[in-house]
């Protein structure tokens, strides 16, 4: 994977992706008379004592070089994939708290909107399937403007043995399924702030396979309208995220007291 080109474009991914020192990047590509622009990429290469070439282009070049059209917002980068650990860094690693796994979870704006709040709702890691399944890609990390960089990030090549392992290690494993009879905010509202879990989201069209889901040891589901259908998964893990934030921060505040 980390010998994998790509281009990285958009404003916020490419300066996340520049600030990244694990990121392998040949060179950046920037619209010409845009001073600003310029001056913002110099700063953070300079910050970051980075020496990588720029080149100042048009837009007829980023229609040749995208070949699709994209808001690259008159910059992009040159790189190349991460080289992602195993899962297995998570076991035994006692800072962290909260994570999740995505299960075939193929379309790049949901993954990377995921990241996006997994980033601000301060969750620890994201485990993703090497198999039917977006890991990294450019359309994924201009979704994440730049969560992708700071969000860590592990792949596993079976999520039912890493659900196995996980909760070996002492996590609590939560599926989200709309049709699950508990409530999230019954489960999340039952844990301790000591207590390590981790939420697995599926596609939206089949959701949470059907032996990930018998692994879990907890099936629940977002409360929502009579009538109405399952919410978009990314806006799921926003919700759920956000839960689980709150939970923490009232508990730290009650245990201040």
């Amino acid at each position: 994977m980390k010998n994998d080109k790509q281009l990285i474009y958009g404003r916020h991914a490419v300066f996340a992706a520049l600030a990244n020192l694990k990121r392998k990047i040949d060179e950046i590509f920037i619209i010409k008379d845009n001073t600003n622009l310029k001056e913002d990429t110099i700063s953070i290469l300079n910050k970051n004592n980075r020496n990588i070439k720029i080149r100042y282009v048009d837009n007829k070049f980023f229609d040749n070089i995208i070949q699709n059209k994209v808001k690259h917002q008159g910059i992009v980068a040159k790189t190349y994939k991460l080289n992602l650990l195993n899962y297995v860094s998570v076991l035994g690693n006692n800072k962290f708290k909260n994570g999740i796994i995505l299960d075939s979870i193929t379309d790049a704006n949901n993954t990377g909107a995921i990241y996006r709040s997994a980033k601000a709702f301060d969750i620890d890691f994201i485990i993703n399937s090497t198999k039917h399944a977006i890991i990294e890609n450019s359309a994924l990390l201009n979704s994440a403007c730049g969560a992708f960089e700071t969000t860590n990030t592990y792949i596993t090549n079976n999520i039912s043995n890493t659900i196995k392992k996980l909760i070996l290690d002492g996590w609590w494993i939560i599926g989200l399924d709309h049709e699950a009879d508990t409530n999230i905010q019954e489960v999340i509202g039952k844990m301790n702030i000591a207590d390590k879990f981790v939420f697995v989201f599926g596609s939206e069209g089949k959701g949470i396979r059907r032996l990930i889901k018998k692994n879990c040891n907890f099936i629940a589901s977002i409360p929502n309208a009579p009538n109405t259908h399952s919410i978009n998964v990314s806006n799921a893990a926003a919700i759920v995220f956000y839960e689980t934030f709150k939970m923490r921060k009232n508990r730290k505040v009650s245990l201040v007291k």
